[in-house]
């Protein structure tokens, strides 16, 4: 099993919105959580082809909890995409975090 971490900012109609995504890819299916706005949610999805990625789950906030789609893809330790909510398409992008191992990283 394949477990990476990303450094990730959010551009949501609020503003840029930094957090976390922790991806976990064993063959063709993923999971993992989205850390933002001071909550982490767990998501899950499919491997669509090597590197491109197709996941659902929930933004929580205090007040609110936010379903949505996201579609990236992950090259040369970036993830650059878009999540698809109620409230319309933020774009998502990050960087492989430094602590990631090695051995656990994209090929």
């Amino acid at each position: 099993m394949k477990k990476v971490c990303y450094a990730v900012m959010l551009q949501s109609q609020l503003g840029p919105r930094a957090g976390e995504l922790m991806l976990q890819e064993d063959t063709q299916a993923v999971s993992g959580y989205l850390s933002l706005l001071g909550h982490r949610s767990r998501f899950s999805g499919s491997v669509l082809k090597s590197g491109k990625y197709l996941i659902s789950g929930d933004i929580r906030s205090s007040v609110d909890q936010e379903p949505y789609d996201a579609i990236f893809t992950v090259q040369d330790g970036r993830l650059s995409g878009g999540l698809i909510t109620r409230h319309g398409c933020w774009d998502l992008t990050g960087i492989r975090s430094p602590g990631t191992p090695p051995d656990q990283a994209e090929a």
